[in-house]
């Protein structure tokens, strides 16, 4: 098993990446956020191209408890 398997970023540390197809910018648009379209730089299209989120997994805020997953922090004495 990998640490994933029982550790992951909660929601709102999960953000959007955007990219534009005419000239390629990218915005990095938080949760509960949407992308500036028409892309700000040329007017294009903009396209979701993926996720970026914490690459270390020190500081994911969800755990796996009894198959659900549950936020680190709404657990009393979790040690993270």
């Amino acid at each position: 098993m990998s640490r994933s398997d029982y550790e992951r970023p909660a929601f709102y540390q999960v953000n959007k990446l955007y990219r534009c197809r005419e000239c390629g910018h990218e915005q990095e648009v938080p949760p509960g956020f949407s992308a500036t379209m028409p892309c700000p730089m040329c007017g294009g299209y903009v396209d979701s191209v993926g996720v970026s989120y914490p690459g270390d997994p020190d500081v994911w805020d969800e755990v796996k408890v009894d198959g659900r997953w549950v936020n680190k922090n709404d657990i009393p004495g979790y040690g993270g």
